[in-house]
Parts: C-alpha cells; sequence; structure tokens
C-alpha cells in the first residue's frame, strides 16, 4: 500500500507527523489517517505533496524505478509470461489468416487465367 511506503520514506528522513504537515502543507489530520492506513485512496495531489515533501519520487513510490533511478524489474514475471503466450496465439492466427489470402488469391488467379484461355467458357467470350 501506499502507506507503508509513505511510512518509509517519512521514517527515512525523520520526521514527524506534524513536520510533514507542515514541509507539505496538508491537515495533520489527513497525514495521520494516511499513515495509519485508514484512507484507502488518497488523491494524487495529497500524495504528491507528501513525496515532494518527503523529497521522494513518485516513481519510486510505485516501482516504476528504483532509488538509483534505473527502471525497476517487473513486480510479476507471471503477467509477463501470460501476454507473450497470448502474443504467440494472435502471431499464430495472424500467420494463418496470411497463408488463407494468399491460398484465396492464387484461387482467384487460377480462374481468372482458366477463363482467359478458355474463351468459349466463363464471363470473357468471344
Amino acid at each position: 500500500m501506499i502507506s507503508t511506503q509513505l511510512k518509509e520514506l517519512k521514517d527515512q528522513r525523520k520526521l514527524t507527523n506534524q513536520q510533514l504537515a507542515d514541509l507539505a502543507g496538508i491537515p495533520v489530520g489527513t497525514i495521520n489517517r494516511i499513515m495509519a492506513g485508514q484512507t484507502d485512496n488518497p488523491s494524487f495531489q495529497t500524495v504528491c505533496d507528501i513525496v515532494m515533501a518527503l523529497d521522494g519520487s513518485l516513481d519510486e513510490l510505485v516501482g516504476i524505478k528504483d532509488k538509483g533511478g534505473q527502471r525497476a524489474a517487473p513486480l510479476n514475471n507471471e503477467i509477463i509470461e501470460l501476454y507473450e503466450k497470448i502474443i504467440a496465439g494472435k502471431e499464430k492466427w495472424l500467420h494463418r489468416l496470411f497463408l488463407c489470402c494468399c491460398v484465396l488469391t492464387l484461387f482467384v488467379l487460377g480462374v481468372l487465367i482458366y477463363d482467359l484461355t478458355h474463351p468459349m467458357v466463363g464471363f470473357f467470350r468471344q
């Protein structure tokens, strides 16, 4: 949760809730509720103000980048594997669709060539 990560940032800076509230310009009651985990979904602006007051990064907070500024490792490799399987399945269907289009094109060309070479049969008659 965001509250635990914000608590860790606050503890690293060795600030009290009152000091954090003063730095962020947020009421101390709001800070207390967020830090206690009583607020499930604090507003984006509130979280931004708290992170800015703690001299942190929103990317670090949500796990996009680690503290060194590098991209963080994917949180769940199973999701990546699932997407890769889905993409592989879609690639198979695209391959099959391409082959069907090629076969259909060859069939139409074959009928057209037959029609042109046999003038007594088909659309093109003499």
